[in-house]
């Protein structure tokens, strides 16, 4: 059978101009050059080149195939080159996903911002529930997901990597009564509106919050207008209730909000990466490299 390498001992001879000046090029020796020229014949059933006269030149049937090898070897090249890319993870689109509680900061987005250009991938970033990721990672649906834990869903088929923990805060609005208190203790929301409440089949900050109520002895009261999403800051602007809250919320906050340091024991909410156990090379690397960058913040 022809193989790629004869191919490019055809079009090198041709190019060249000889056998002779071609096998100093390709540095093998003019037998060996002429065996695999000979041996390509063979498999094609056709002279290749007219060996009649002291200078070699291609007969009509290799001309028409020396013609037609050149441009298609050319082709195969960049379909080589595009598939090693693929290989390498070039140009890939990868898919993320955050919990609508874990703010698209700036210095997040120049971490996937950095992350693509040196791996040479894109990201596709969309907005799921913690519960909802652990699904998309298991169905793959999307390739990494950064979560708030606790989480219903149970994690033996994902790594996790915790990146940062950040303090609790209350959010308040500016003319609640203790919206000028340094720090309010969990036992002094006990009577408060709560925008945020979890939800029956999820987990995530509200399902955090309400672990602290409860171990101060209290449910979360609801507010008449609930919201799980950044939205809850908006129903504490407009005073429907309170909600607690990482302090990244600090850079959405609208003007009318407080946030108060809360005063309670395990009063931090992690920010969790997850990703499958079956991820590939190209998101292994990815995981690695923005690992390395959100544990410099």
């Amino acid at each position: 059978m022809a193989t790629f390498k004869q191919f490019n001992y055809l079009i090198r001879i041709v190019e060249e101009g000889g056998f002779i000046a071609a096998s100093e090029k390709l540095f093998i020796a003019q037998s060996a050059l002429s065996r695999q020229i000979k041996l390509l014949e063979d498999e094609v059933g056709f002279e290749i080149f007219d060996r009649s006269d002291k200078k070699i030149k291609l007969t009509q049937a290799g001309q028409f195939f020396y013609a037609q090898i050149k441009n298609n070897l050319l082709n195969l090249d960049h379909i080589i080159e595009n598939a090693k890319d693929i290989a390498d993870g070039k140009n890939r689109l990868i898919k993320i996903a955050h919990s609508s509680s874990i703010s698209m900061s700036l210095e997040k987005v120049k971490i996937f911002d950095q992350t693509a250009k040196h791996l040479n991938v894109n990201f596709e970033i969309n907005t799921l529930s913690s519960e909802d990721q652990i699904l998309a990672l298991m169905k793959g649906n999307i390739d990494v997901g950064f979560i708030r834990p606790p989480v219903l869903n149970r994690l033996d088929e994902l790594y996790t990597t915790t990146l940062y923990p950040e303090p609790l805060y209350v959010a308040l609005h500016q003319n609640h009564i203790l919206a000028s208190e340094r720090s309010i203790k969990i036992q002094q929301l006990k009577h408060e509106n709560f925008v945020s409440t979890p939800h029956a089949e999820r987990g995530g900050l509200s399902y955090l919050v309400a672990n602290l109520c409860l171990s101060a002895g209290f449910s979360p009261k609801k507010a008449a207008v609930q919201s799980r999403k950044v939205s809850q800051l908006q129903l504490v602007a407009a005073e429907i209730g309170i909600c607690i809250v990482p302090e990244e919320f600090r850079h959405i906050l609208p003007k009318q909000v407080r946030l108060i340091a809360l005063d309670a024991e395990n009063a931090w909410s992690a920010v969790v990466m997850v990703w499958s156990k079956n991820a590939d090379g190209v998101i292994q690397r990815c995981n690695e490299y923005m690992i390395k960058q959100f544990q410099r913040f």
